[in-house]
């Protein structure tokens, strides 16, 4: 795929004065969707499977806010890769595994390296989170597609 970098930016902006409560929406909703998945996984279903996990509570605006931050990332990824033709949730889908692992697997390597955690559990966590933020990204997706079209 070849991006214009000034195309993209035009387009960005063209869709910022046109629709900023659309690119609001897709932050705020895709957000809080992946926020939601990331509660229900870590505090609800996960501490049932794994004796070593406790549900935490602590810290959960920050958390939302931090999703908040990676839909509007996504978001903007999604306008750069864009394309008509092909299923808009087949793309929010493959841009959000994307994301799942650029957000998650380096940093987890990281601690596996200086805090002796298991890789096994970073490949683990890695892979959940290519299915929470592909949700995350059929959200945006969905939202967004509706606009550039």
């Amino acid at each position: 795929m070849n991006v214009n970098r000034q195309d993209t930016l035009e387009r960005f902006g063209g869709i910022l004065k046109t629709t900023p409560l659309r690119l609001l929406l897709s932050t705020l909703v895709g957000g809080f969707a992946m926020w939601v998945e990331g509660g229900l996984w870590h505090n609800l279903i996960l501490p049932i499977f794994n004796s070593n996990v406790q549900a935490h509570h602590d810290g959960l605006v920050i958390v939302l806010i931090s999703y908040f931050v990676l839909a509007f990332l996504m978001t903007y990824i999604f306008l750069f890769s864009y394309q008509t033709g092909e299923s808009v949730v087949i793309q929010g889908l493959k841009m959000g595994v994307v994301i799942g692992v650029l957000w998650v697997f380096p940093h987890g390597l990281a601690m596996a390296g200086t805090h002796n955690t298991s890789i096994v559990y970073e490949i683990q966590n890695t892979l959940y989170h290519m299915i929470e933020q592909g949700i995350g990204g059929i959200v945006v997706a969905f939202i967004m597609a509706k606009r550039i079209r």
